[in-house]
């Protein structure tokens, strides 16, 4: 079997709200379309995949859909939980899990959960 990760799809209510959530953990953009674009359209790099949020069309409220995971680590959990207390994100703080490895959690505008861990 060949599958290979190539990036994670997120359709936004408010894509902007989105974008700025995204942008402000520090991910690297790769493109944006102009707000007002019917689609929007804006990724990000994630490093060995791509991030990309769309403008969400099919009507269903993120509480009806199953929330996407998100999958990141952090090279110093501490400093970063500092970072994102400190701009205003909700985040949990750092954890030491039963398996030894530490994770804190945060969800993005639109209800899907990002775990980082270290």
């Amino acid at each position: 079997m060949a599958i290979t990760f190539t990036g994670v799809n997120i359709n936004a209510k408010d894509p902007v709200k989105s974008y700025e959530f995204y942008k402000g953990l520090g991910m690297r953009v790769k493109t944006e379309a102009a707000p007002d674009d019917e689609w929007y359209g804006a990724s990000f790099d994630l490093g060995g995949g791509t991030l990309w949020i769309w403008r969400d069309h099919d009507g269903v409220s993120a509480s009806e859909k199953p929330p996407i995971i998100i999958v990141l680590t952090s090279g110093d959990m501490d400093s970063d939980y500092a970072a994102l207390k400190a701009a205003d994100y909700a985040v949990t703080a750092p954890e030491t899990m039963f398996y030894g490895g530490r994770e804190m959690h945060l969800t993005d505008p639109d209800g899907n959960q990002l775990l980082v861990l270290n």
